[in-house]
C-alpha cells in the first residue's frame, strides 16, 4: 500500500516536472519566434538600404566613367582648341567671331 501511494506521488512529481520543462520549452520558443520576427524587420530594412546604395554606387560609377573620358579628351590639343573657341571665344589669326542671339 505504501508503494502505491509512493508511486502516485512520484508520478505527480514527474508530471509537475514535465509540465515545468514544457513550460520553459514553450517560453524559449516564444522568445525565439519574437526575436526572429524583430530581426526579419531589421533585415528587410537593411535590404532596401542596400538596394538604394547599390543604385547610388552605379550612378557614381557611371559619373566617374564620364569624367575619366572627359579627362582623357583634355589631353587632346584639338579638343582643347575647340573648347576654348566655344567657351571663351578664342580665335586664330584672321578669324572673326559672330555671336548670333537666340
Amino acid at each position: 500500500m505504501k508503494e502505491a501511494i509512493s508511486m502516485r506521488t512520484n508520478r505527480k512529481g514527474q508530471r509537475r516536472r514535465m509540465r515545468l520543462f514544457f513550460f520553459f520549452v514553450l517560453c524559449f520558443f516564444i522568445w525565439t519566434g519574437y526575436t526572429l520576427y524583430l530581426q526579419s524587420g531589421v533585415l528587410a530594412q537593411k535590404k532596401t538600404e542596400l538596394e538604394t546604395l547599390k543604385q547610388e554606387a552605379a550612378a557614381l560609377q557611371q559619373k566617374q566613367e564620364e569624367l575619366t573620358y572627359e579627362a582623357s579628351r583634355l589631353n587632346d590639343q584639338e579638343y582643347l582648341a575647340e573648347l576654348a573657341r566655344k567657351r571663351i571665344f578664342y580665335t586664330k589669326q584672321g578669324e572673326s567671331i559672330y555671336v548670333i542671339p537666340e
